[in-house]
């Protein structure tokens, strides 16, 4: 199952035999059942985890109400960014909405593998671009988007996510009330 790990960094740029020995040698496998929380708001992210299999959400409460933020499911690289990097006490939770596997690598490993390759540090910083320019997209597209322009980029950019999450996470993910994106689905796809 590693595979699909080294296959996703080997694509953000060539790996050494030896970087590729030692991300094997730091990385764990882990099964984690549907509804799992994997990161509490308060905690310190203290891995980086790609998802082999499954479904995995990040969301904040805001007035005890779950706000989902991010939605990653295979291949996606997953952790709270800031807490992971800055060593602070996560904003947000992080939750299986699947059965998932999780190929994971802690943050004394990736501090450790930033020093002794250098080519680490370009898959690290190639992640992060991605990463934020993919937060960068949602933040825009809730900024300055009707109810209609948000469903169509959900459809655009996570289609295959459609029958996987529940209308509630979809629709706190676009910013609108379930009603809402009950009613734009429907007039979206009479439409079609």
């Amino acid at each position: 199952m590693i595979q699909k790990l080294l296959e996703r960094l080997n694509g953000l740029h060539p790996m050494s035999k030896e970087l590729t020995e030692r991300i094997t040698s730091v990385t764990s496998i882990e099964t984690h059942p549907k509804k799992t929380i994997l990161l509490k708001e308060g905690e310190i992210n203290n891995h980086i985890c790609m998802v082999l299999s499954g479904l995995v959400r990040s969301y904040y409460l805001n007035e005890e109400k779950e706000i989902t933020s991010r939605l990653m499911d295979e291949s996606f690289i997953i952790t709270s960014w800031i807490s992971f990097y800055k060593r602070q006490p996560s904003m947000e939770f992080i939750e299986t909405v699947e059965d998932t596997t999780l190929a994971c690598v802690h943050y004394n490993d990736i501090q450790q593998l930033y020093e002794e390759f250098p080519e680490f540090n370009i898959i690290g910083r190639k992640q992060v671009e991605y990463s934020f320019y993919m937060s960068e997209l949602r933040t825009r597209m809730l900024r300055k988007h009707t109810a209609e322009e948000k469903y169509k980029f959900f459809l655009e950019n996570h289609s295959n996510l459609l029958q996987r999450v529940s209308l509630k996470h979809i629709a706190t993910y676009l910013s609108m009330s379930e009603e809402t994106l009950s009613r734009v689905r429907s007039q979206y796809h009479k439409a079609k």
